[in-house]
């Protein structure tokens, strides 16, 4: 597909619904899919027209977990997927993040060197798309649990495939973001073990198949694939691990030994954009 049929196709979905709902039919999809031959994910990584496939994913265990969501609530950055999920059931909404940017940051703190933040305090934590970007992923993990009440659920996500921000990413909430690593089940379960949890303590969902792999880096949205081809799951192809911890009632892990990055790359990190998103302003 050349250039200038690419803007044509983006033009007539943004414009007119019909338009975009004829998009949707087999034919029309298996034309979009030859644009997978490309050096770039699609529209120079702006934001999907529709639902990013991680996010379709992570939504579809929020629902299956939404019972889980209520009393006092903690999230990463802001309290809009506890407000979104929780409803009624959440009695207090708060939120954690590296600088106080809104009103709703109750704990300033780097997740990884939480030593000050309130233990026993939560009912429910939302830990998402956060953790590749944290070097110590133990320690996180140990005062995500920590601040859990006893019999408090952890609902959080891990990346296996993502777009790597080679530069860092500066999102404006207080330091900029380096991807460290993204994670198999392997890792993920072992870690558990390491912080003290047990088989049934915690379950791991693994979502994602050789499709929507392509699918999610070339940037296509989730509405492009077809519910059969966003259920099937291939565990040597995982896109997003999802996981639901319980912190058991006599959890007592010792605090893990602190690790720090020996390197950091040099130069100015890429900028969050309203129109890129995630991707930043690596192809602008």
């Amino acid at each position: 597909m050349s250039a200038d049929t690419s803007s044509l196709y983006q033009r007539l979905r943004r414009a007119y619904p019909p338009v975009r709902r004829m998009l949707t039919w087999p034919i029309i999809r298996h034309v979009r899919f030859m644009m997978m031959r490309r050096l770039r994910p699609l529209r120079n990584g702006a934001l999907p027209y529709g639902t990013a496939v991680v996010r379709y994913y992570w939504a579809d265990f929020l629902e299956r977990h939404r019972a889980d969501i209520k009393g006092r609530g903690l999230e990463i950055g802001e309290t809009t997927t506890l407000r979104r999920y929780g409803g009624q059931a959440i009695t207090q909404a708060d939120a954690l993040d590296i600088a106080a940017h809104s009103p709703e940051v109750k704990i300033v703190a780097d997740l990884s060197r939480a030593d000050h933040a309130p233990a026993n305090t939560y009912d429910c934590f939302i830990h998402q798309f956060s953790i590749t970007v944290i070097y110590d992923v133990e320690a996180a993990l140990y005062h995500s649990i920590r601040m859990l009440k006893p019999g408090g659920i952890l609902l959080i996500n891990f990346a296996s495939v993502d777009y790597y921000l080679y530069r860092g990413l500066d999102m404006g909430t207080g330091a900029p973001l380096y991807m460290y690593r993204m994670f198999m089940p392997l890792e993920v379960i072992n870690m558990l073990y390491d912080l003290g949890l047990t088989e049934v303590d915690f379950q791991l969902t693994s979502y994602g198949n050789l499709l929507s792999r392509m699918a999610f880096l070339l940037n296509l949205s989730a509405e492009e694939l077809t519910e059969a081809e966003l259920a099937a799951v291939d565990y040597g192809q995982p896109l997003l691990l999802c996981v639901r911890i319980v912190k058991p009632a006599n959890w007592s892990a010792p605090k893990p030994v602190y690790r720090d990055p020996h390197w950091l790359p040099p130069g100015p990190p890429s900028h969050l954009s309203p129109v890129t998103g995630h991707y930043g302003d690596e192809y602008q």
